[in-house]
């Protein structure tokens, strides 16, 4: 039987409180609340925990998790930060299945905190066109936001991507639908869409976003054999990238109307190249919460034909699509 998210953090606060009070911490602090039995202003924890705090704001669209949940979080956090058993704490949540989808509190909680030198100054994507692999050598690991115009604008994927394409491509591969079930990640981020099945399964007025129907925005990893041999054969990696670099074995699909990914964070060990298909699209970055009193958000757009590349692994970041417009783009990673 799993137990259920309220149920597990109230377990897990009262053994927290009780190793708290064992290493020293008065009851009554914590009785009074969290601020008291916070750890020491400025240090380690401390900035740790304010850290997670401003997270739970900025990506209070993705984290589908009631206050509740979130302040007992905060707490079970500040405790255990207190007691030295935070490592423990973090282990436990990502060995629970049933408590928070993608642990993206505990990737949060356990990010290494930056020097904002990455952020520092920027306040724009620095924009390139036609330039060589020896010419992007020296911008290839950096991770500020880059746009190359018309770098992928001679791809056959111009042309032949669209809804029906992929809709034709996952009804009619065997076990296509399982691969992104069982080994590839599916996004419905403001969607009422769950899966692949539900987004192929739309009437062709919700699809194709006709007047009164509500607009959708999903993105799943293309890791079946027959699908990625059938689709690449209409993009390829973008030629600027250093020859030498690590690619993975799959590639990303986002498409759909207005809304868009929400502010996040991706947990992926490269960094991040996506190609603009189909539609115009805007990104909103914003640093991570440690640097917000040095760097600054903002906003910038591409569109059909650019590849932008970014470490979204340290740039908070969201995209829209103008009303009407229909967006599609392939997304992977170098390093």
């Amino acid at each position: 039987m799993c137990v259920t998210r309220d149920e597990w953090l109230r377990t897990e606060l009262r053994r927290l409180q009780g190793r708290a009070v064992a290493a020293g911490l008065r009851a009554e602090r914590l009785k009074r609340g969290l601020p008291s039995a916070l750890p020491p202003r400025g240090s380690r924890a401390w900035r740790r925990t304010r850290t997670l705090t401003r997270t739970l704001t900025r990506t209070r669209g993705l984290l589908a998790c009631s206050l509740t949940i979130a302040v007992a979080v905060a707490v079970a956090v500040a405790a255990a930060a207190f007691t030295g058993s935070l490592s423990g704490l973090f282990d436990q949540v990502t060995a629970a299945r049933c408590l928070l989808p993608n642990n993206y509190l505990v990737w949060e909680a356990t990010r290494p905190l930056s020097d904002c030198s990455f952020c520092q100054g920027v306040t724009e994507p620095l924009i390139l066109h036609n330039i060589s692999r020896e010419d992007f050598k020296q911008y290839a690991y950096s991770s500020g936001p880059i746009i190359v115009k018309g770098a992928v604008s001679h791809w056959k994927a111009m042309h032949k991507f669209s809804y029906d394409m992929f809709k034709n491509l996952y009804e009619h591969t065997n076990g296509a639908y399982e691969s992104v079930e069982e080994g590839c990640q599916f996004l419905n981020f403001k969607s009422d869409l769950f899966s692949l099945r539900d987004v192929f399964a739309m009437s062709d007025d919700r699809a194709n976003h006709a007047e009164g129907e509500d607009p959708w925005y999903v993105g799943w990893g293309n890791c079946h054999p027959d699908i990625l041999a059938i689709i690449r054969q209409y993009y390829t990696y973008p030629e600027f990238l250093p020859e030498d670099s690590e690619l993975p074995n799959s590639e990303n699909i986002f498409f759909g109307y207005e809304l868009g990914a929400v502010m996040h964070l991706d947990y992926i060990p490269r960094l991040m190249w996506q190609g603009q298909i189909k539609g115009n699209k805007t990104w909103s970055l914003a640093p991570i919460p440690e640097c917000d009193h040095i760097c600054k958000p903002f906003q910038f757009y591409v569109e059909p034909g650019d590849a932008v590349l970014l470490d979204t692994r340290i740039w908070y970041h969201a995209t829209h699509i103008p009303s009407g417009q229909f967006s599609l783009t392939v997304q992977s990673e170098y390093g």
